[in-house]
């Protein structure tokens, strides 16, 4: 009885589904809350949820206590002493479709801790969550929790049939709900300390779909969801896969609560270990941290995709314009950068035609040093390719680019 959590606009739920599991190992309720009036937004179903309904300092800033109005509504207490489940049908015996109420309580724990928090939507009610003020995706997920006063925030909405919600917080260790404390009313002093930047990466890596050429090398991917958690970005984070699998990846700026996929690249014949194995070890760091976890491999292996990433491309500015633009990773975001590298086809690549994309990354392109000629969107690098052929390509951006150009792989009966 909850709702299926789906990334639309502002992590928005949109969907009804089958119920979340919460975790039976240890549970601890959150059985209190302080609920605001009911809200009849005068707006479409399609933005209830992304529309703010509260005054200043709204959604992310709200703090409120119990029997005081805040925010521009009143909030009332409402216990239920060792039990998840919230039925607001109860409370609000008239909402009708549309109606959405806030629901906010303070979780106090004594140190950082990392705890899985779940929640879901009676039936057909939907929702969307914050924790620390701070918007977070899927309603069954660890996330970082910090010592001292922590803040979660749900916004329901009701839909035609059951209107309630449920919440708790779990861990496959006992120790980690001892001391951690539930409470609706505001304590007193600070609160929303929130934790010490921290990722959290999810148990599974999947493969992806594409392969990854870098010089004379072919690789696959992993790739591996991360949440960074804290008070402030986490600006950049590295990820070393160990044993059979070398490869490295890295990301840049990880704003908190929100889910980005790292892609690590590995080789064929570690990937194929790493299959066997049914998982492998990895080592993340970032700001001064270094954390080791083990990560299960998807055991769906996707179709292989006929592009092919190219990693190794090296990066420089030359006009005074592009001097203040920014480059996300490798991406230029502007007209005015110069992007290099050299590629030497690989066995696997060998007796077939392989074509330049470059759609989403408008700009000057040159191969061993001779001007591209394209058709469409793509130009052919080499047509059927031998082992060892060097490929050397040079390119000038002549605007932003969506992505980075890809080859793709074709035999000449394809063409």
């Amino acid at each position: 009885m909850n709702a299926r959590l789906i990334a639309v606009s502002a992590l928005i739920v949109t969907a009804a589904s089958a119920a979340v599991a919460i975790p039976q190992e240890e549970t601890l309720p959150i059985d209190r809350w302080l609920i605001s009036d009911a809200f009849q937004p005068d707006t479409s179903a399609a933005t209830r949820l992304d529309s703010d309904l509260l005054q200043a300092p709204g959604e992310p800033g709200v703090l409120p206590d119990r029997g005081l109005p805040a925010a521009g509504t009143s909030w009332r207490l409402h216990r239920y002493d060792a039990v998840s489940l919230v039925s607001l049908d109860a409370l609000l015996p008239d909402a009708q479709p549309g109606t959405v109420v806030y629901a906010h309580a303070y979780v106090r724990l004594p140190e950082d801790r990392t705890l899985r928090f779940s929640w879901n939507g009676e039936e057909c009610t939907v929702g969307r969550a914050w924790l620390n003020g701070r918007p977070i995706a899927g309603n069954d997920l660890e996330a970082r929790f910090g010592r001292g006063w922590n803040t979660i925030l749900l916004k329901i909405e009701a839909g035609p049939c059951a209107f309630g919600y449920e919440a708790a917080l779990s861990s496959d260790a006992a120790e980690d709900l001892q001391e951690v404390r539930v409470q609706a009313s505001r304590p007193p002093g600070d609160v929303r300390t929130g934790p010490e930047p921290w990722i959290i990466a999810a148990d599974v890596a999947r493969i992806s779909r594409f392969r990854r050429w870098a010089r004379d090398r072919l690789s696959a991917a992993l790739e591996i969801e991360i949440t960074a958690w804290g008070r402030s970005p986490v600006e950049s984070a590295e990820v070393e896969l160990r044993g059979p699998a070398d490869g490295k990846g890295e990301v840049q700026w990880l704003t908190t609560g929100e889910t980005r996929s790292l892609s690590v690249p590995i080789h064929l014949d570690g990937l194929k270990r790493v299959i066997d194995a049914g998982g492998l070890d990895a080592r993340f760091r970032w700001e001064g941290v270094d954390v080791e976890r083990r990560l299960l491999i998807d055991a769906e292996r996707p179709e292989v995709s006929d592009s092919i990433a190219l990693d190794g491309w090296t990066v420089r500015s030359v006009s005074p314009e592009s001097q203040a633009a920014r480059i996300d990773g490798q991406l230029p975001n502007a007209a005015g950068w110069i992007l290099e590298g050299e590629w030497k086809v690989p066995e696997e690549l060998s007796g077939l035609k392989l074509i330049l994309k470059t759609g989403s990354s408008p700009g000057e392109y040159r191969v061993d040093d001779a001007s591209t000629e394209f058709a469409g969107d793509g130009a052919t690098l080499c047509a059927p390719c031998s082992k060892g052929t060097k490929l050397a390509l040079t390119v000038r951006s002549t605007g932003a680019w969506e992505s980075m150009p890809v080859v793709r792989t074709t035999t000449s009966a394809d063409e």
